[in-house]
């Protein structure tokens, strides 16, 4: 919000007209500094769920590894190499909604694993393992990212609301109550040359 230069007029009207302009201006500020609160609070939820679901899918990612490590150590580099890939289908589901004017959405991805592409020479429970911590992996890493985007909207709404509400807090309601000042001023200067004029008016008469 920007204020351009204006000529003050010193009259009751132009008075009360910026005495009502301020009033507009500092609910305005008010919703804002209320805004940018909200916004703080739900950020720092979603930073608290962000190290939950991050810390999830490390630990996920812990358990991918171990269970590559004993299929390599039962089958070795070669027959994991040659062994037959599976059909995946992913299904992802997202919903929406707007929080203070921000659309954010989360996320979940439900992976479900097909058959192999062809007979496996036996069977192999160390890579069915492997393939199920790998599914699992990937199903916590869609919402995670989801909810990154989240952070990064509701990060970016915080950071336009900021410069809103420290404007209109340093600039547009300084600039008014600096313009208040010069018509009271003007007002009451104009009262006491009326009062002056009133009185050597009478005094003439007498």
């Amino acid at each position: 919000m920007l204020m351009f230069d204006r000529e003050l007029v010193p009259t009751r009207i132009a008075l009360l007209d910026l005495i009502d302009e301020r009033r507009l201006v500092r609910e305005g500020y008010e919703l804002l500094d209320e805004k940018r609160m909200l916004l703080a609070a739900r950020i720092l939820r979603a930073l608290d769920e962000l190290k939950r679901q991050t810390a999830a899918l490390r630990a996920s990612w812990q358990d991918v590894q171990a269970r590559l490590r004993e299929a390599l150590a039962a089958h070795g580099l070669n027959d994991l190499e040659a062994w037959p890939p599976r059909t995946t289908t992913v299904v992802l589901e997202r919903r929406t909604e707007r929080v203070l004017g921000v659309e954010i959405g989360t996320t979940s991805a439900d992976l479900r694993v097909g058959e192999l592409a062809w007979p496996p020479a036996g069977p192999a429970p160390t890579i069915d393992a492997c393939v199920e911590e790998t599914r699992l992996l990937l199903a916590r890493a869609v919402p995670l990212a989801a909810l990154e985007t989240t952070l990064t909207r509701l990060a970016d709404e915080y950071v336009r609301t900021e410069r809103r509400a420290r404007a209109v807090e340093n600039v547009v309601l300084p600039e008014l109550e600096a313009d208040l000042r010069v018509i009271e001023s003007s007002l009451e200067a104009l009262d006491q040359e009326e009062v002056v004029r009133v009185h050597s008016r009478r005094a003439s008469a007498n």
